[in-house]
Formats: C-alpha cells, sequence, structure tokens
C-alpha cells in the first residue's frame, strides 16, 4: 500500500467550546487535511472518561442495574458505571460508583481494559473495572436523576440474557466482553 493510500493525522487548526451542555461540551473544530489541504469543520463531544463495573459475587452473580434510560426513553439493563470525576483513577472510580449506585463493595478491583465510546464524535474513554466477592454493604448513594433497580445474575445465565437481547447498552457489552475474555465460563 502507497503512502498515499494510507490515512492521515488531520491538523487541527482551532476549537471553540460551540454549546456546553451541563455534563458535557460540543467543541467546534476545524481540522485540515495534511496533504491535500481541505479544511473542515467538525463537531466533538468533549466529555469526561466513564467507568463500567463487572461486579461479581462470591456466590457467582453478576450485580447488574435497570434504570430508565433518557435517551431511549426505556428502561435498560447495564452493569454498574458512571462518569469518572476527573482527578479520580479508574479503580477509585470503579469502587466509588459500585458502592453508590448499589451499596455493593468487593475484593481485588482490577483494571480489565478501556475503549473509546464513539471516536467519530466523542473524545474521551471508559474504561472497564472488574471486583470480586462483591456484597451488599451500605445503602444506595444516587444522583437527583437517578433511580436504580440492582439485580444479582447468575453468571451461567449471562449468556442467555446476552443472546436474548437484555443486555442493548454497547458499554455494558463491552465491558462484559473484557471481563469473559478474561475469565471465560
Amino acid at each position: 500500500m502507497a503512502d498515499s493510500d494510507k490515512p492521515h493525522l488531520w491538523e487541527k487548526k482551532v476549537s471553540i467550546v460551540y454549546a456546553d451542555c451541563r455534563i458535557f461540551k460540543v467543541l467546534k473544530t476545524r481540522f485540515r487535511h495534511p496533504v491535500r489541504k481541505s479544511e473542515g469543520d467538525f463537531f466533538v463531544i468533549d466529555a469526561s472518561s466513564w467507568i463500567t463495573v463487572v461486579a461479581v459475587t462470591k456466590r457467582q452473580e453478576l450485580v447488574t442495574v435497570r434504570q430508565f434510560r433518557f435517551g431511549i426513553e426505556d428502561l435498560s439493563l447495564e452493569v454498574p458505571a458512571g462518569v469518572m470525576e476527573s482527578d479520580e483513577d479508574p479503580l477509585e472510580s470503579g469502587i466509588r460508583e459500585l458502592r453508590e449506585e448499589t451499596g455493593f463493595v468487593g475484593e481485588g478491583a482490577e483494571l480489565l481494559g478501556w475503549i473509546y465510546p464513539n471516536p467519530a464524535i466523542q473524545n474521551n474513554r471508559c474504561h472497564v473495572v472488574g471486583i470480586h466477592n462483591v456484597k451488599q454493604v451500605t445503602k444506595t448513594h444516587w444522583d437527583e436523576h437517578e433511580e436504580i433497580e440492582t439485580r444479582l445474575v447468575p453468571l451461567g445465565q449471562v449468556a442467555d440474557l446476552l443472546a436474548g437481547g437484555e443486555f442493548r447498552h454497547a458499554l455494558s457489552l463491552c465491558a462484559l466482553q473484557f471481563y469473559f475474555l478474561k475469565y471465560p465460563l
């Protein structure tokens, strides 16, 4: 493949905040192709990094949450997840989110991986944390716009739920993929 056939890194010319939407900003960024010299304006969602947590009890049950999602105007079955604080380590964030959303805590938190949620229009990462031997030890501490049902699902039933379309949240699907690659059933 000739160099001219390979994709290039575009040069960022200028970036401005186009909209401040409370939990993210929309940037209007002008990029220039380094060879063709063509330019264009692109809109990028500037968001904090996110965390997803695959938490498993001693009885080999997956901690899941079911909650209303405003984007789809419906309930969604997911693994616990949330927004990382700007100065927070992914492991700390995963432990915090699990405790806040479900009241569960556990042992041996580990970073299983990370992904770009949608690199075409977003600049953030989503980290995946695994936590073992979790148990419920405290009350939940939801944000004012959260209302969460916690469900324990035997690990042996997760594949059937995936095949049946019960999990539709892409980041939860990625988190479960990272977990089951490391800990196959």
